[in-house]
């Protein structure tokens, strides 16, 4: 079975770029009655400029990469938007910034969970309607992902759309499936597709600010996660966001959770037991050590419980793959260190004497379904 690790660092860039640069919408008012919907008639009741409300999409996709395939579920939901459509009688114009999170799950497991910000962004095209349909040159959205060219989606579109709420909402929705072959990677991707993008005119009174400032402080913690002023101000930023924007999923909250007290972040602070998985650092703070029988067992959870960590070492034992049954589970699947040969799972023992435990570890970890993760920056300072 294909490891997750083989494919291109292109293949959820490919897959984000298809359902995000489509336009989209869903909204539960009634159409108005009183708007002329005919057919090119109904461009002057666009006409204007309109303020992005929301986007959400999720995107359940089937890839093929040498002869398998794998199937995946992306959700990407805007977080903070300041971005304008201004609308002319057959022309658009774009122009704003916006925040947006991608979740990325392949077979049941989150493989990444990212957040991305696009600034200074503008753009053009023009546009006809017949009834509740637009056909576009060009895009409302655009996105450069790790230098992916995203020119290919600039083609002709058609998207459904709905003016509400007297003419200041505007809608458009787009379902449907597409696919998309990569030639230089070979990599083949059929998607299906439900998105929403929501529009009104005048100004928007959700956006939240306080989501800049979580972005800046998680930025500055990322160029260096070891640093405990850096961590305490992504966790101030964080809690601050929750109190002005909320948190209704508990995505910021679980970071937080992770986040601990930071004061793990000193190396070599006995009680820690810490790894980053692909880039979120978890924190292994509820530990059941014990010696019997002359060897050391672990057993781990991080604060959501959603983590945990198995491992054994024969007392005394020091150096290189001195662990034992080492094990990693995300909501219930258990990842085995992996001996396939590319960045293979390692650990070196330096104390495992007299009540103290020092290891480091990382490297990839494999589930029997075969998909994988990506273990770095394992460290644990132990009492047993």
């Amino acid at each position: 079975m294909i490891k997750m690790r083989k494919f291109p660092a292109s293949f959820s860039l490919l897959v984000v770029l298809f359902c995000l640069v489509s336009v989209f919408s869903c909204d539960n008012e009634p159409v108005d009655d009183g708007i002329d919907l005919g057919t090119n008639n109904n461009n002057q009741d666009l006409v204007g400029v309109w303020n992005l409300l929301e986007f959400d999409v999720t995107l359940n996709s089937a890839t093929t990469f040498e002869g398998q395939t794998i199937t995946s579920n992306i959700d990407i939901v805007s977080t903070d938007v300041a971005y304008t459509l201004d609308f002319e009688q057959n022309s658009f114009t774009t122009n704003g910034n916006y925040t947006y999170n991608v979740n990325l799950v392949v077979d049941g497991n989150i493989n990444t969970s990212e957040s991305y910000t696009l600034n200074n962004v503008s753009g053009s095209g023009t546009y006809t309607t017949t009834d509740n349909e637009m056909t576009l040159e060009g895009s409302f959205f655009e996105f450069d992902f790790e230098g992916a060219d995203n020119m290919a989606f600039q083609e002709e579109q058609t998207i459904d759309f709905q003016l509400s709420n007297d003419g200041e909402t505007l809608t458009f929705t787009q379902n449907d499936t597409v696919s998309q072959t990569d030639d230089a990677t070979g990599v083949e991707i059929t998607s299906t597709t439900s998105s929403i993008s929501v529009w009104v005119r005048g100004e928007v009174s959700n956006i939240c600010s306080a989501q800049s400032a979580t972005n800046n402080a998680e930025s500055a913690f990322n160029e260096d996660d070891t640093d405990e002023n850096l961590c305490n101000a992504y966790k101030t930023a964080l809690q601050n966001q929750i109190t002005e924007c909320g948190d209704t999923d508990g995505s910021l909250q679980d970071i937080i959770d992770d986040l601990g007290d930071c004061s793990f972040y000193t190396m070599g602070e006995s009680g820690s037991l810490v790894v980053t998985v692909g880039t979120l650092l978890v924190d292994f703070i509820n530990q059941n050590i014990s010696l019997q029988d002359g060897i050391i067992y672990v057993d781990a959870t991080n604060s959501a419980g959603n983590y945990t960590v198995y491992f054994e070492v024969i007392e005394g034992a020091t150096g290189v793959n001195s662990l034992q049954n080492f094990v990693i589970s995300f909501n219930g699947t258990d990842y085995f260190p992996s001996t396939q040969g590319v960045d293979d799972f390692e650990s070196e023992t330096t104390v495992s004497s007299q009540g103290i435990f020092i290891a480091t570890f990382n490297g990839i970890v494999e589930s029997t379904a075969g998909a994988d993760l990506s273990l770095t920056q394992g460290m644990a300072d132990l009492n047993y």
